[in-house]
C-alpha cells in the first residue's frame, strides 16, 4: 500500500513539472508583451518632450528674432557722433567709449541703454559729455536689453583705473538696472536716471549724489510709480523735470511706440540733459 501512495505522490510531481514547463512559453510571451508595451510607452513619452522642446526652441528664436527685428535703430545724428574730431577719440569696440582730447580725465560716466535701444542711438548726449573732459562709455548690450549682463560696467571700471570717480547712469529700463548696479558697488559715487526710477530704496542711504531728468510728454513712463520712486531716493537728489521733452529724444531713434509727440527739439532736450549730467559729474569729488 505504501508503494502505491509513493507511486501516485510520485506520478503527481512528474504531472505538475510537465504543467509548469508547458505554461512557460505562456508566461514569457506574457512577459514579452508586457515590455514591448513598456518600451512603446517610454518611446511616445520621449518622442513627445522631444517634440515639445522643439516647440519652446522654435517659440523662443521667433521671439529673439521678433525682438531685434522691432529694436530701434540709431539715426543719422547718432551715427554722425560716433566718427572722432579734434575735441573727442571715439572708439567703437564692443562698448563705445569717447575719450577727451588734450586732457587726461579723472571722472567717468557709464551709461545703460535702454530696452530695445541700440547703444549707438545715445552717441550724441555721450560725446558732448565728453566734450566736457569725462571719459564716458556707452554699455553695448545683449540683445538689447540691460537686464542680460547688470554687471558689465565691473569690466569697464577695472579696465580704466586712471578714473578716480565713477557715475553711472541709464535711460528708462537701464537707469533701473544701473541704479542696482550703483547700489552695489563702492566704486560709483553718482547716479543719473533718465526716465527712469530704481525698483528698490537701496541708494537711499548710501549717500551718492543722484539726479533724476524726464521729460513732461513722455509716454512712456508710469508717472505715478516716477513720483511714488522720490521715497526710494536719497533726500538731496535733484529732480529735473524737461517741459516739452518725450521719452526717445533722450537718445537719437525716431519715434518709440507709446510715446508722445516732444514739443521741444531734440537738440533742446539733449542740452538740457547735458548740463544737469556734467553738473553732478563736477559736483563728484575724486578721491
Amino acid at each position: 500500500m505504501a508503494e502505491k501512495v509513493e507511486k501516485k505522490h510520485t506520478n503527481l510531481e512528474d504531472t505538475f513539472s510537465i504543467t509548469m514547463e508547458l505554461q512557460r512559453p505562456l508566461l514569457k510571451d506574457e512577459d514579452d508583451e508586457n515590455e514591448e508595451i513598456i518600451k512603446h510607452k517610454e518611446y511616445r513619452i520621449k518622442k513627445n518632450i522631444k517634440i515639445g522642446l522643439s516647440i519652446l526652441v522654435i517659440v523662443f528664436l521667433v521671439g529673439i528674432i521678433n525682438w531685434i527685428g522691432t529694436s530701434y535703430k540709431p539715426g543719422q545724428l547718432a551715427l554722425d557722433s560716433l566718427v572722432s574730431d579734434n575735441k573727442v577719440e571715439v572708439t567703437v569696440d564692443g562698448n563705445i567709449t569717447f575719450t577727451p582730447k588734450g586732457k587726461e580725465a579723472t571722472k567717468g560716466f557709464i551709461l545703460y541703454p535702454g530696452a530695445k535701444v541700440d547703444a549707438k542711438a545715445y552717441a550724441p548726449l555721450c560725446k558732448a559729455i565728453a566734450e566736457n573732459g569725462y571719459e564716458v562709455i556707452i554699455l553695448d548690450m545683449p540683445l538689447n536689453f540691460a537686464m542680460l549682463a547688470p554687471n558689465k560696467a565691473e569690466k569697464v571700471i577695472k579696465e580704466h583705473d586712471h578714473i578716480k570717480s565713477w557715475v553711472v547712469g541709464g535711460h528708462s529700463l537701464g537707469g533701473v538696472v544701473a541704479s542696482r548696479f550703483a547700489a552695489k558697488n563702492k566704486n560709483v559715487d553718482g547716479v543719473v536716471l533718465l526716465a527712469s526710477y530704481p525698483s528698490n530704496d537701496d541708494l537711499k542711504q548710501l549717500g551718492k549724489e543722484v539726479v533724476s531728468i524726464w521729460g513732461s510728454k513722455d509716454g512712456v513712463i508710469k508717472f505715478e510709480n516716477l513720483i511714488e520712486s522720490k521715497d526710494k531716493l536719497p533726500e538731496n537728489t535733484t529732480y529735473v523735470e524737461i517741459e516739452g521733452a518725450n521719452h526717445a529724444q533722450f537718445g537719437d531713434y525716431g519715434k518709440q511706440k507709446g510715446d508722445y509727440d516732444a514739443l521741444i527739439s531734440e537738440e533742446k532736450q539733449l542740452n538740457i540733459t547735458l548740463n544737469s549730467i556734467v553738473k553732478l559729474l563736477k559736483n563728484i569729488d575724486n578721491n
